[in-house]
């Protein structure tokens, strides 16, 4: 019986100090923190990073064109970004495949050219899938001009109200 009760605190205690240490270990990311930054490749060779936009809004769009939810979800972003077109918005999409042969023929197919597109693969690092604490995708999130997170995993619904609101279109 002593034993048992033994085994127990210690387990009870291994417990706690797992959850404790999970914690103090983890990265988490909230709203109003400064983004997290990346670097990744575009379509063309080049490569892009987030601080490069500072000053701008920036969408950071991570999405997959194999992905069924992805590709609903792009049905209604052209017309939610278009009349941003003009506007201190860069909206990048970032792929996380690691066949990026589909991805252009998607890109057309769903009409958006409105976006920088790129790519991190879910290769195994899926460093910017990492960094944002995606939960899948798509994972749409909001970064304001000065590189605070002002949302995460926002739907369609919720970037229009956003950019509505941050960039008021004239009657």
């Amino acid at each position: 019986m002593k034993r048992l009760k033994i085994f127990s605190a210690v387990l009870f205690s291994s417990l706690l100090f797992l959850i404790f240490a999970s914690f103090i270990y983890s990265p988490q990311l909230f709203v109003g923190d400064i983004a997290p930054d990346f670097t990744v490749a575009t379509l063309t060779g080049d490569s892009i990073s987030l601080h490069q936009y500072r000053g701008s809004v920036v969408v950071v769009h991570l999405w997959s064109p194999t992905c069924p939810h992805c590709r609903e979800s792009n049905k209604t972003l052209p017309e939610i970004v278009a009349p941003y077109k003009n506007s201190n918005l860069a909206y990048i999409m970032i792929a996380i495949d690691s066949d990026t042969s589909t991805l252009r023929p998607v890109i057309r197919e769903d009409k958006l050219n409105f976006a920088i597109h790129a790519y991190d693969p879910f290769d195994g690092a899926a460093k910017t899938m990492i960094a944002y604490e995606a939960p899948g995708t798509p994972s749409i999130n909001i970064v304001d001009e000065k590189g605070n997170l002002v949302a995460t995993n926002v739907t369609s619904a919720q970037l229009k109200k956003y950019l509505k609101k941050h960039f008021p279109l004239p009657h």
